[in-house]
């Protein structure tokens, strides 16, 4: 799990329900509880568990049907060794518009935007305090826009080190709409387990 996926589990979790046909839509449910103890919206963090079990339930084509799901939340375009993501979804780009309306939140994020750290080394360059801090960090963690990239030992304790998804978040606001665009690295793009599909058909 890492990348964009916990980011995108909501909106995506909802195009699949919406597309699916309602019986290998009840199927596909059933099993990936059974099997695996996940809901659609989990399994989007484990997209080959989500693949594997739609296969099995249906003859239609995954791939093809997958790419379409993600193409009605996201645009991808591959730029040189980066990714650049349009949030097609509304809710999801209000939720980002939303996070960065927050000052405190805000800050926290552009802290991260090319910078690894940990929680109390995000507190300290944000100039954010503890007591709202831990509170946002969180906040943004459950939402998926920054996630954990590595562990540090610190006072012989191993401590996350977290990182934004995206390097550069571009807003574009126009009269009659608001367009939102991250940069994702490929190293970040290709940690993403439901965008193997998506990589493999922008090669």
């Amino acid at each position: 799990m890492g990348g964009i996926d916990r980011l995108i589990a909501t909106a995506l979790s909802s195009q699949i329900k919406k597309e699916l046909d309602s019986t290998i839509l009840k199927k596909t449910e059933r099993e990936l509880f059974l099997e695996h103890g996940m809901s659609i919206k989990l399994s989007i963090e484990h997209f080959q568990k989500f693949s594997n079990t739609l296969k099995k339930n249906s003859s239609i084509d995954s791939k093809k049907f997958e790419i379409d799901c993600i193409s009605k939340i996201l645009k991808v375009k591959k730029r040189d060794n980066k990714f650049l993501v349009t949030i097609i979804d509304s809710d999801l780009r209000d939720l980002i518009l939303e996070l960065f309306g927050e000052i405190e939140t805000r800050k926290i994020i552009l802290t991260l935007l090319e910078n690894e750290y940990t929680i109390p080394q995000i507190l300290k360059e944000s100039k954010v305090p503890k007591t709202s801090g831990y509170r946002k960090i969180e906040n943004l963690i459950l939402n998926g826009l920054i996630i954990e990239s590595g562990k540090i030992l610190s006072e012989s304790k191993k401590i996350s080190k977290l990182q934004c998804v995206f390097e550069e978040i571009k807003l574009d606001i126009k009269k009659d709409k608001i367009g939102v665009v991250g940069v994702v690295t490929k190293k970040m793009f290709e940690k993403s387990t439901s965008m193997k599909v998506i990589i493999e058909s922008l090669e």
